[in-house]
């Protein structure tokens, strides 16, 4: 499968278009947090799987926009692809971790990732803001661009839960297979959500 991504690395070098890279993130639930308060997971145990993300919504009932705080226990999983939905790299970290840190570790660490994010537009959002070589989509057009990665987010965390993966070397392969089968075979890939 591996020369099927070089075949199409190298179709879209050869058409002279830069190629349009998007990133985001998204936390995957390693267990439900009352069980995680209450026993000790074998799978991933420590602080650094807590996470809190705080959310700004338009409430009806109230008129006006609400923060509230939503708390996890899980993992952060990365995505990085392009315009068409091919995805190029998938990597997990710990879920109290920032994702444009994330970005800045996997560029620091992987000459592959480095490599490809620097011959390419990297898209994100305003988490990104600050992040070298990354635009933070602003415009309406920006941020329907952005819409290729959220439907494979949504798809991976639709995946998770009938994926039953125990170990983290396990969510790797199925995430790494759940790529390749996204990229490639979209059309007969159904999202159960």
């Amino acid at each position: 499968m591996l020369w099927k991504v070089q075949i199409v690395l190298i179709l879209k070098f050869l058409s002279g278009k830069k190629l349009k890279l998007i990133v985001d993130g998204t936390i995957l639930p390693v267990a439900n947090t009352n069980r995680a308060r209450t026993q000790r997971i074998k799978r991933f145990s420590g602080k650094v799987f807590w996470t809190k993300r705080k959310r700004n919504l338009y409430s009806v009932h109230y008129g006006k926009r609400v923060q509230f705080e939503e708390l996890h226990y899980g993992v952060l999983v990365m995505v990085l692809c392009d315009e068409d939905g091919v995805v190029y790299d998938i990597w997990f970290t710990y879920g109290s971790m920032h994702e444009a840190k994330a970005y800045r570790i996997r560029k620091a660490k992987s000459a592959w990732f480095r490599n490809l994010v620097e011959g390419a537009e990297v898209y994100g959002d305003r988490g990104y803001k600050g992040v070298e070589g990354v635009i933070v989509c602003k415009s309406k057009e920006d941020k329907s661009i952005r819409q290729v990665v959220e439907g494979v987010i949504s798809c991976v965390k639709s995946f998770n839960p009938i994926s039953r993966w125990r170990k983290g070397i396990t969510l790797l392969a199925y995430l790494y297979g759940y790529a390749i089968a996204y990229s490639f075979f979209r059309g007969q890939l159904r999202c159960y959500g």
